[in-house]
């Protein structure tokens, strides 16, 4: 009874709130994004005509448009729904958000999903916010300059590495956590990724896949 209570409070004077304020704020990211594309057209009256402007959308679209889906649902049992809005606000969310939230859950031994989770990777994710934004003033200060002076070799292999790396890393994180699912996500990713499929049905075939295979696997009591 106590944790229902605990429960109820916490709805009432958190996620409540944390629903009103996501809404606003990321209604406003929307409208601002459209603030430069407003005043080319006011003060220079530049604008695309409908057929590169849907040719445009329909290019971003293919390339992103199953993360609109996808990333939504398979984030929000680290994040919680008000780590879900600063996520998709700051941006960044598989890069830099989902490990630091998944990092802080597991160092503190909170359970996903929990309410405890949910306050332990939004303390973390506005921790790599704020981090994020000193080393992106410092990086854009000096890191052109510093570039520079690196080996070719050095900036193509930061370009090219990188981002798998990090991947890697998060995969391995979530890995040790569910040995038994891991087996089967990794081969299935490999195996989409070598019959060379376009990028969109590689995240919905490994995300949805996944999450069929692991439902089928729990009812059937094989993994826990």
């Amino acid at each position: 009874m106590a944790d229902k209570n605990i429960s109820e409070q916490y709805r009432k004077s958190f996620t409540n709130p944390s629903i009103t304020i996501g809404t606003i704020t990321v209604a406003l990211a929307i409208i601002t994004s459209f603030l430069p594309n407003l005043y080319l057209y006011i003060a220079h009256g530049v604008f695309p005509d409908m057929e590169h402007l849907l040719t445009a959308w329909g290019t971003i679209a293919m390339a992103f448009g199953a993360f609109y889906l996808v990333e939504p649902i398979s984030y929000f049992p680290i994040f919680g729904l008000t780590g879900t809005y600063i996520g998709i606000t700051s941006g960044n969310i598989s890069q830099i958000r989902l490990p630091a939230a998944s990092t802080a859950q597991d160092v503190l031994g909170v359970t996903p999903g929990t309410e405890q989770a949910e306050v332990v990777g939004i303390l973390a994710i506005c921790g790599s916010v704020v981090t994020n934004l000193i080393f992106l003033t410092i990086a854009v200060a000096g890191g052109t300059a510093l570039l520079a002076y690196l080996p070719k070799a050095v900036v193509s292999a930061m370009s090219k590495f990188i981002l798998p790396s990090l991947f890697g890393a998060c995969f391995g994180t979530m890995a040790i956590k569910k040995m038994s699912i891991a087996v089967y996500a990794l081969p299935i990713a490999l195996a989409v990724k070598v019959f060379g499929v376009p990028a969109w049905i590689c995240i919905v075939t490994c995300i949805f896949g996944n999450l069929a295979i692991t439902y089928a696997l729990y009812k059937a009591k094989i993994i826990k």
